[in-house]
C-alpha cells in the first residue's frame, strides 16, 4: 500500500504559524484590555473618593470646596480619558479576536481536506488491492480448471 502524502501540507503549516502568531497577539491585547479595564476601576475608586471628599468638604469644610471641586473635575477627566483608552483597546482586542477565528478557520479548512484526501486515498488503495486481490483469485481459478481438465 503507498504512502499518502498531503500536497498542500506546507500551507498547513503555514496556516498553523498564523494561528499560533494569531493566539498570542490576541492573548496580548486581551492581558492590556484587563490592564485598561483594572486601570479604569481603579480611576472609578478614584473619583468616587474625590466625590466624597467634595461632599464632606462642602458640609464641613467650605474653605477647602473649590480645591476638592478642582480636584474631582481632574479626577473625572483621568476617568473619562481611561474609558476612552478602554474603547481603543476594546476595538483592538476584538480586531485580534476576528483575526484568531480567521487562522483557526484556516487551519481547520487545510485540516478537513488533508482528512478528506487521506480518506479518498485510503479508498483508492484499498480498490487498487481488491482489484489485485480478484485478479489473482481469477487466474488461481482459470489455471485450476486448465488443470482438472
Amino acid at each position: 500500500m503507498g504512502r499518502f502524502r498531503f500536497r498542500l501540507d506546507a500551507s498547513l503549516q503555514l496556516a498553523q504559524q498564523v494561528l499560533e502568531s494569531a493566539q498570542l497577539e490576541y492573548a496580548l491585547e486581551l492581558q492590556r484590555w484587563q490592564v485598561c479595564v483594572q486601570a479604569c476601576e481603579a480611576q472609578q475608586g478614584r473619583y468616587n473618593e474625590a466625590q466624597e471628599g467634595q461632599r464632606d468638604a462642602g458640609r464641613h469644610r467650605p474653605e477647602e470646596l473649590g480645591l476638592c471641586q478642582v480636584f474631582a473635575l481632574q479626577q473625572r477627566r483621568l476617568l473619562r480619558q481611561c474609558e476612552a483608552n478602554q474603547k481603543k483597546q476594546d476595538l483592538v482586542m476584538e480586531d485580534a479576536r476576528r483575526c484568531l477565528l480567521e487562522a483557526h478557520r484556516e487551519v481547520e479548512k487545510y485540516e478537513r481536506l488533508k482528512e478528506k484526501q487521506a480518506t479518498a486515498f485510503q479508498v483508492a488503495e484499498l480498490q487498487k488491492e481488491q482489484k489485485v486481490l480478484d485478479e489473482t483469485g481469477q487466474v488461481l481459478h482459470w489455471l485450476g480448471k486448465t488443470q482438472v481438465n
